[in-house]
């Protein structure tokens, strides 16, 4: 039987998920589907800390979107939420993590309703029958086919020191200008193509985001749009000199970078209003004389817009969200205002970073249905679609010169590798890499014998601790995670997800005696106490969060401990005491018996990665939120915690404690960009 639409109640307001309205005191607030979807996904992680990534992935699942959509979903709530009680914001922004939900939503009755989906349901039946007319009304994309890559393209990596988070090129092809993520923020910097190094920073860092970045057309100054705590309002469009100067605001209200017309007076950009509906706006290059020319309220609207060659049109693309999928078009409207007209579509595949070659032909980035990476195609009405790169590169922004001649490609790799150390307090000797094939790993956790389990390629893995002789656990693939092994180093107990639940499994350390230990809607954080008998973890069911613990055995239902959530759970030597991190970061350590508060620790906050003394009066951890990574210690008998040892790895992920606390075992994962300039993909 499916579970009933549960709704979600904090200070005034209530969530229908059934209805998918969000009511103040008892009236409909609007909110545009993606901003219920937004809003929604943060109710159901109940006060938590929810990463951007997880938002996007969940509100966006089946295409890419601009890092703007988001933050723009977010301000509109905000907007409309307004403030706490005590003159807050409902939903907190965490520097380097995501966005909370600050007042946890309570459960509250599902409101009837015979027919939840109605609305949606006829959404659905209007934008397919504009859709259906528009297929009838204009020419069809061309299917991109296997054609292979046009021999003559030519390939050339740029080396740039900086953690690069994406690029673009000049219009004469001699610079090219990025944003770059520092300790402190992100900055932007520019760079001759054929130089060498970092280059010239031009502004920044700041704890914000650049949302997009181009150049006048003539090359002299780059425009970029940012969101910081200063600037908060949809994002702040500047301008400053490509060669260095001064930088100047120019206009508030901007949802990303702005495109130019032929002659560079005037520029074209994207906003939204508090009902998250699309504006494309023109203004003067210097962001005087803001004026609507047209309003979507498509759920991609206005991506990639570019001024035509004529000055007279602007050409952009939009992507409507069905019951299946979406579906992607290309339009033509009057750069004065007007009706846009269907130049072609739609079409299924997601078009990302569009670059328009001529009035018929585009280069666009489209995923690929095998790998799920984005390759560059070349796509035009009533000719072979080509496609321009074929390797194993996931290409997500590209960028042309103004002759269409060079082209500019950011892609992207995140690598993986699982290290052993040293233990703060001990000898110091060099980290060891596991001899791992390359592949995406997470939660590496020491066994008793100094053999080390880890998740990855799908599967539960056990290895010895210099990565040799692995062996998976599982029977199949599955997507699991947060493996928690045995003290006896019998078994396994680790999240599975499966059809719908994340409940957690035991399997035996050779694979045997796979068997359910939960049955909750969510489950996950499993820690083991010292004698094997028991798992706590952490629960989300029904709208509510708590930690229970649960015999390993199965012969008694779980034991509620406490109506809050937790997360990096550790128990004490002696079974009586656990810790972990509340849901405003700070450390909690609670009995092991009945869930009762013992000790809080709200200095320093972000603390993860607990672990105990082995006289249990100690606790060490690691804050997320310092940088450099470095332990810390506290005594639970009293007074301020203590940064210990040395500096840890800044792109740290995970980290666990072998059992004589002599050994640390962690996760690296670092994100690289790679630029590479292309040439002769005519």
């Amino acid at each position: 039987m499916s579970e009933s639409p549960k709704d979600y109640q904090f200070g005034g307001f209530r969530i229908s998920t059934g209805e998918r309205v969000l009511r103040r005191h008892g009236q409909v607030v609007p909110l545009t589907p993606k901003c219920f979807d937004t809003l929604l996904v943060l109710a159901e992680h109940a006060g938590t800390v929810v990463k951007r990534e997880t938002l996007i992935r969940e509100v966006w699942p089946d295409t890419f979107v601009e890092d703007g959509n988001l933050s723009q979903n977010i301000f509109t709530l905000r907007k409309i939420l307004g403030e706490t009680s005590d003159g807050g914001l409902y939903i907190e922004t965490i520097p380097k993590r995501g966005y909370r939900l600050v007042i946890p939503p309570s459960p509250a009755a599902a409101a009837p309703s015979s027919r939840p989906s109605a609305h949606r349901a006829g959404w659905y039946l209007l934008a397919a029958t504009l859709l259906i007319a528009a297929i009838v009304a204009a020419a069809r994309w061309v299917r991109p086919s296997t054609e292979p890559a046009p021999a003559g393209v030519r390939t050339v990596r740029l080396i740039v020191p900086n953690s690069i988070l994406y690029g673009i090129i000049s219009p004469d092809g001699k610079q090219i200008a990025y944003a770059a993520a520092e300790a402190s923020g992100e900055s932007l910097w520019v760079r001759e193509t054929s130089g060498v190094g970092s280059g010239t920073r031009l502004f920044g860092p700041l704890p914000g985001s650049f949302w997009g970045i181009s150049y006048s057309p003539n090359g002299a100054y780059l425009y970029f749009t940012v969101e910081d705590d200063f600037h908060p309002a949809m994002g702040t469009l500047f301008r400053a000199p490509s060669r260095g100067g001064d930088v100047r605001k120019l206009i508030s209200g901007v949802s990303s970078a702005p495109a130019f017309s032929p002659d560079g007076s005037r520029i074209v950009f994207k906003r939204y209003d508090f009902s998250d509906r699309g504006y494309l706006l023109t203004a003067t290059a210097l962001g005087a004389d803001p004026k609507v020319i047209a309003q979507s309220t498509a759920s991609y609207a206005f991506n990639n817009y570019q001024w035509a060659p004529d000055g007279n049109s602007i050409y952009y693309v939009e992507g409507t969200r069905l019951s299946r999928g979406s579906k992607w078009s290309f339009w033509k409207l009057p750069a004065s205002g007007g009706a846009p007209v269907l130049v072609r579509g739609p079409q299924p595949h997601p078009l990302r970073s569009v670059n328009w070659l001529n009035r018929s032909e585009i280069l666009a980035l489209i995923p690929d249905e095998d790998s799920g990476g984005s390759q560059i195609w070349r796509l035009g009405a009533g000719t072979s679609a080509r496609r321009i790169t074929n390797d194993i590169s996931d290409y997500f922004q590209i960028s042309l010169t103004a002759d269409g001649g060079t082209l500019l490609a950011n892609s992207r790799e995140t690598q993986d590798s699982v290290w052993t150390a040293s233990a703060p307090g001990t000898p110091a000797t060099e980290p060891v890499r596991l001899s791992l094939p390359p592949g995406s790993y997470d939660h590496p956790a020491w066994t008793p014998d100094g053999h080390v389990v880890f998740v990855g390629q799908s599967n539960l893995w056990v290895a010895s601790a210099d990565g040799a002789n692995r062996k998976p656990l599982l029977p199949e693939k599955s997507t699991v995670s947060e493996p928690a092994v045995s003290p006896d180093g019998r078994f396994v107990v680790f999240a599975w997800h499966h059809q719908g639940t994340r409940n957690l499994w035991r399997i035996g350390m050779h694979g045997e005696g796979l068997r359910q230990l939960t049955a909750g809607r969510f489950d996950w954080h499993p820690a083991l106490s010292p004698d094997g008998k028991w798992v706590v973890y952490a629960s989300y069911s029904q709208g509510q969060r708590a930690l229970y613990k649960a015999p390993l055995d199965g012969s008694a239902a779980p034991l509620r401990l406490v109506g809050a959530g937790g997360t990096d759970l550790a128990v004490s030597p002696d079974g009586k005491l656990f810790a972990c991190a509340n849901d405003s970061g700070e450390t909690e350590v609670r009995s092991f018996g009945d869930g009762a508060l013992m000790r809080k620790f709200t200095d320093p906050v972000g603390a993860a990665n607990f672990h105990w003394s082995r006289d249990g009066k100690n606790l060490t951890f690691i804050s997320t939120l310092e940088t450099p990574l470095q332990f810390w210690s506290v005594a639970l008998a009293g007074g301020s915690p203590q940064r210990i040892g040395a500096s840890l790895p800044g792109n740290l992920v995970e980290l666990d404690w072998s059992r004589d606390a002599a050994r640390i075992v962690y996760l690296r994962r670092e994100v690289r960009v790679d630029l590479a300039l292309m040439t002769n993909i005519q």
